[in-house]
């Protein structure tokens, strides 16, 4: 898998002439591909489907070594010339679900953006491309692209330009041949290239392996994972303690039991099997009970993923998950069953057959094993509870950043007309109309369009040629987000506008070319100078002609709320027509009402073309938080989930200790001590094991939780308010923990302790 390293920066895009000189001159690889997703619309003869489609080149099946489960997948020679190649393969699920599994699809004709393409063959039901996390619905050849997506800025061609880049490229390596060494040949290419400085070309090339695919659109989702599943294991952990202070508890009480049946003549690895058999069922049988629950919270975890998310995590349970979840119940039950398994069977048979008290139970004033669990449970539940605290704080702190004013009341409809086969020119017209009729509508304050959105999670890039009074550094052209919109735009979703004008009607394709830059973007390119009337020089048709700089705006997210800000630049869309664009509407009504109008008006417009994504701009920003809000909310669970195992195990130890002390309290009871005496008895052990864990638990604290640091939003890692919280809340629990046996140890009757002697 190819990376790309511009400016400082890394990226996995290339551009397609980038890829065509890597293709002639790969003496490392026996191969190279090339592979991007868009969304098409498929027709079949009835209403156009949105669909995910992946284009990749010729050689993408053969490289990998997948064969078609039906029909034929593309030749080498399908990937080379420019729209040379109406075909399509389908994704094996996509066949299942919308051509009912039917063999004669092979050869039928269909419909992708209104051009006509030939189904040539079916996916393998196992293949679902090479992106980790997406599971594209069909194949195109990449040479197919420009057809497809004609919505290019500046009418470039995608495939002729180099100042696109939009595509991956991985290969396979030639044998005998290391990456190493594969990283060597790469490199002197690029810098081969470099010598006759075609724009784009990466300064420098990282190969990285590919056995796991493009993992890179998963980097958002992989740090909450790793930090659930650790949080998980820290909990299994508590319950672990727990059960073996259960199992230490029980094996203590029958030490009577084993020390006869050893008398008897029965071996201690036998009362061991004995024990560790009782254990591992009792964590088999906790593993059943987790999964019945788990299949449950499946649902609930679904909730989090936004409608639109480009990323499909496979949550749900199958033979693996019932496989590692038997295996670590087997574990569990086997290493935390060990210690009470050995212990019980080596009792002191002379003592233990003459009925005389347990060695145990003598030495109830130290902590023991059984106490050390519970500092071990209480550090835990604390460490568990203060990265819980940490996420939930920084969630509060997103949901605070306001992306517009009175995001709730802006609504965002989405459109793509490309995917009903709608020239620029016929879709200009129909957005126009659009925009009109939208003003026109009751309660609407403001209406614009927009290529991007803020917190769509999509962030287009563009270089451009030069600009004005800025020198590079490197080779490599100035770059930003891009971004086409219509006069208005900035008012509609409240974003300031620091200095010069908005774009005007005035601003047409015939006029000059203009555009509107954000705060970052002036701050890197023209610092401490004012950006208004400055030029810069974009590539393509007009790239001779100069693009004048007539307004400031403040940064805006467009993204994640988490995300530094970048530089970006926008267009009018005017001198960029766009086929896919979002409708942006500020209503003084409620949203519902509006989003209703806007179906009713694009229907009665054109009833073919679908609108999606449909939400309020609260609505969007909620979406974009998704992780932060099921990373918060599980955390917080396991947290509470931690807190009652902590509690649970130390009143356990307690209430042990004290039905295990009852004759020495007793004694104390009949010799003077009076109830409050033996209240502090109790509570000074139980508080003392509780501290104990608590200090242990702030320590791990501020040494693990730095690896949240990455994750979280103007929180420090060692928040006093978040560790101040945790202790007080995890001290009160465990002071009711305490309470509970203590008070019934003041209710020890002396006469009942006594007469048992």
């Amino acid at each position: 898998v190819g990376e790309a390293r511009r400016n400082g920066g890394t990226d996995f895009h290339f551009n397609y002439p980038l890829f065509l000189d890597y293709q002639r001159d790969h003496p490392a690889f026996s191969h190279l591909a090339a592979t991007s997703e868009m969304d098409i619309g498929l027709g079949t003869g009835g209403a156009t489907e949105r669909l995910r489609a992946m284009v990749v080149s010729g050689n993408y099946f053969s490289l990998l070594g997948v064969e078609a489960a039906l029909g034929r997948t593309f030749a080498a020679d399908e990937g080379r010339e420019i729209d040379s190649a109406p075909v399509l393969v389908l994704s094996h699920g996509l066949w299942q679900r919308s051509f009912g599994a039917d063999p004669r699809v092979i050869g039928r004709v269909v419909s992708v953006n209104g051009h006509s393409f030939t189904i040539i063959g079916i996916a393998p039901r196992e293949f679902t491309g090479t992106t980790r996390g997406s599971s594209p619905d069909l194949y195109l050849p990449i040479t197919m692209y420009g057809r497809l997506d004609t919505g290019r800025p500046g009418g470039e061609h995608p495939l002729r330009t180099r100042y696109f880049t939009w595509h991956y490229i991985f290969g396979r390596l030639k044998d005998g041949v290391s990456l190493e060494q594969a990283q060597v040949s790469m490199q002197l290419t690029t810098d081969r290239l470099n010598e006759s400085r075609p724009p784009n070309t990466p300064e420098r090339i990282a190969l990285l392996p590919g056995v796991q695919g493009f993992t890179h659109d998963l980097r958002d989702v992989q740090l909450p994972m790793k930090l659930l599943l650790a949080t998980a294991a820290l909990v299994l952990l508590i319950a672990c303690a727990n059960l073996a202070n259960l199992q230490l508890a029980r094996a203590t009480a029958r030490t009577r039991e084993f020390a006869v049946r050893l008398a008897l003549g029965a071996g201690r690895p036998r009362v061991v099997r004995q024990l560790l058999t009782e254990s591992v069922l009792l964590a088999v049988g906790g593993g059943v009970l987790g999964l019945l629950v788990a299949a449950w919270l499946v649902h609930i975890l679904q909730r989090f993923r936004p409608p639109d998310a480009r990323v499909d995590l496979a949550m749900g349970l199958d033979l693996r998950v019932l496989l590692f979840t038997f295996t670590i119940a087997v574990m569990t039950g086997l290493l935390f069953g060990l210690v009470p398994a050995w212990r019980a069977s080596r009792p002191q048979l002379v003592p233990e057959l003459k009925g005389a008290p347990s060695g145990a139970s003598s030495r109830s004033g130290r902590w023991g094993f059984r106490g050390i669990l519970v500092i071990l449970q209480v550090g835990l539940s604390f460490l568990v509870l203060v990265g819980a605290g940490l996420c939930v704080r920084s969630l509060a702190n997103l949901q605070r950043i306001d992306p517009g004013t009175e995001p709730s009341k802006v609504v965002l409809a989405s459109f793509n007309l490309g995917l009903n086969d709608y020239s620029k020119p016929r879709a200009a017209e129909f957005y126009e109309r659009l925009l009109e009729r939208v003003r026109t509508l009751p309660g609407v304050e403001a209406a614009s369009l927009g290529l991007i959105t803020p917190l769509n999670g999509r962030t287009p890039g563009m270089s451009v040629e030069r600009v004005e009074d800025y020198q590079p550094a490197s080779k490599s052209p100035p770059t930003g987000d891009f971004n086409i919109v219509a006069p208005d735009y900035f008012r509609t979703l409240g974003v300031p506008r620091l200095q010069g004008r908005d774009f005007q009607p005035t601003d047409t394709a015939g006029g000059p070319a203009v555009v509107i830059v954000n705060e970052a973007f002036a701050a890197r390119y023209w610092p401490g100078q004012n950006p208004v009337g400055k030029r810069l020089w974009q590539h393509g048709a007009n790239g001779g002609t100069p693009t004048e700089v007539i307004g400031v705006v403040a940064n805006s997210p467009t993204r994640r709320l988490t995300d530094a800000p970048r530089p970006a630049f926008y267009f009018p869309l005017s001198q960029k027509p766009d086929l896919s664009l979002t409708l942006t509407v500020r209503t003084g009504l409620e949203p519902a009402g509006t989003i209703r109008q806007l179906h009713d008006l694009v229907r009665s417009m054109d009833a073919q073309v679908p609108v999606f994504e449909v939400r309020t701009l609260a609505q969007q920003k909620d979406g974009s938080l998704a992780l932060e809000r099921m990373a918060a909310t599980l955390l917080g669970g396991f947290g509470v989930l931690a807190l009652l195992l902590a509690a649970l195990g130390l009143y356990g130890v307690l209430a042990y200790s004290v039905s295990q002390r009852t004759r020495e309290i007793g004694v104390r009871m009949a010799l003077g001590a009076c109830m409050a005496d033996v209240l502090r008895m109790v509570l000074r052990q139980g508080v003392g094991l509780a501290t104990t864990g608590l200090t242990l638990g702030i320590l791990a604290a501020f040494g693990l939780t730095r690896f949240l640091r990455s994750f979280l939003f103007q929180v420090p890692t060692s928040d006093p308010w978040t560790y101040g919280a945790v202790a007080l809340g995890l001290t009160a629990v465990a002071l009711v923990a305490c309470w509970l046996p203590a008070r019934r140890a003041t209710r020890v009757n002396p006469m009942e302790a006594l007469r048992g002697d």
